[in-house]
């Protein structure tokens, strides 16, 4: 049995690092389009994105050290997690 509080917290850790990798993309595409000024307030958000990023990764990893679910259990089939 997956432990529940693991999956929503892979799940916010998943979307968090989605959102992040995606303000990088933009901000690289803004730099490299030539629009400096565009890519440095979006480097803002970035950093935004990344913080919350690592804040789901450490809950995460809190939890993993807290907590003795099945860390190695098959996370496929589980709703919202079959891309893990």
């Amino acid at each position: 049995m997956i432990c529940q509080e693991r999956v929503r917290l892979l799940g916010n850790y998943r979307d968090a690092a989605t959102d992040y990798a995606g303000k990088v993309r933009e901000m690289v595409e803004l730099a490299m389009g030539g629009r400096e000024s565009e890519s440095n307030a979006k480097r803002v958000l970035c950093r935004a994105a990344w913080e919350a990023a690592e804040s789901s990764r450490l809950a995460l990893a809190r939890h993993e050290a807290d907590h003795a679910c099945d860390r190695a259990g098959n996370l496929r089939g589980v709703e919202g997690l079959d891309a893990v």
